[in-house]
């Protein structure tokens, strides 16, 4: 596979964030396909997001059903759990979740950003209540809120990780401080390539100072809908950075967009044609993500028993 080191790094991967159906948006792929396409491609796994509901359920359907490939489940704090809400986060984390993200598009700072609530261009399949951006602030709009605290709480305990989502930069420094301080060793910050959430290198650095683990995602370079940034850009990022405390996800699952692992190909060849180390580049698939997510390190891929008992008929 030496001529084809875009396929050896998938090989062993975790896609850290994957959009699937079932979803109250149009998805190409639903949970089981993504098993499917993954297994082929030999990656280790991926983490189920779904911006309106825990996936944790259907984590473990996947993994019943396809144990050559890891379904890490999660939960997202937009409206449609309760926001900000601690016994939802917990439950979803005794439910056996690894990642919890803090709002999306139901964030303050996405509806600000974006001057709308949530998506409905991109595909939404019904209108939902209207309600306010949720935020971790308090009303003062710097202060963090006792649910944010008690979230940081509860994921310092249970030993997972805590992802931003679409907070604002002035919110991930106040919840990162609070979660280090709460004792979150395993902290998120989502999609930093992408507009709403799009942080310069030197703030990059910045938080990965302060213990954070920075996301970036192939949708923004290979996605029609969400493209936005030239993976030179990218490239130069990752190259100054080394791979270090650095996690790749693809972000995918819109119908105009690549299936999961073809995207993430997409921009793991393109990174590699720019010149980026392809160990930097296994750092970010196969290593960081598991650090992150707290997996066991010592991976191999479950290989199906071709012995000739194994393929005999019943007697």
């Amino acid at each position: 596979m030496d001529d084809r080191p875009d396929l050896e790094l998938l090989r062993g991967a975790i896609d850290m964030h994957a959009h699937t159906a079932p979803a109250l948006f149009k998805r190409h792929i639903d949970d089981a396909a993504l098993a499917e396409t993954a297994t082929e491609a030999g990656m280790r796994g991926f983490v189920l997001k779904d911006h309106d509901a825990s996936t944790t359920g259907r984590a473990y359907y996947v993994n019943r059903m396809y144990p050559g490939v890891e379904a890490i489940g999660a939960v997202v704090l937009n409206r449609s759990v309760g926001g900000l809400n601690p016994y939802v986060a917990e439950a979803a984390i005794h439910y056996g979740a690894r990642v919890v993200w803090m709002p999306s598009n139901h964030a303050k700072h996405h509806a600000e950003y974006f001057s709308m609530p949530d998506y409905p261009q991109f595909g939404r399949l019904r209108r939902q209540l209207p309600g306010e951006g949720v935020t971790v602030f308090e009303e003062d709009g710097r202060t963090l809120s006792g649910a944010a605290r008690t979230i940081c709480e509860i994921v310092a305990e249970t030993d997972v990780a805590l992802a931003t989502g679409h907070l604002a930069l002035d919110e991930i420094r106040t919840l990162l401080e609070a979660a280090r301080t709460a004792g979150v060793t395993r902290f998120i910050v989502t999609h930093a390539n992408w507009s709403l959430c799009k942080l310069d290198l030197e703030v990059q650095k910045e938080l990965i100072a302060n213990g954070a683990t920075i996301e970036y995602v192939a949708s923004s370079c290979v996605s029609p809908i969400f493209w936005e940034q030239q993976p030179a850009e990218l490239a130069s990022w990752i190259t100054e950075l080394k791979g270090d405390n650095l996690v790749l996800g693809s972000d995918l699952g819109q119908f105009a967009g690549p299936p999961h692992p073809e995207g993430l190909r997409m921009l793991l060849a393109a990174l590699l044609e720019l010149g980026v180390p392809y160990e930097y580049l296994e750092k970010m698939t196969k290593v960081n993500g598991a650090g992150v997510l707290g997996l066991d390190p010592h991976w191999s891929p479950v290989l199906p028993d071709l012995s000739p008992s194994a393929s005999a008929p019943p007697r």
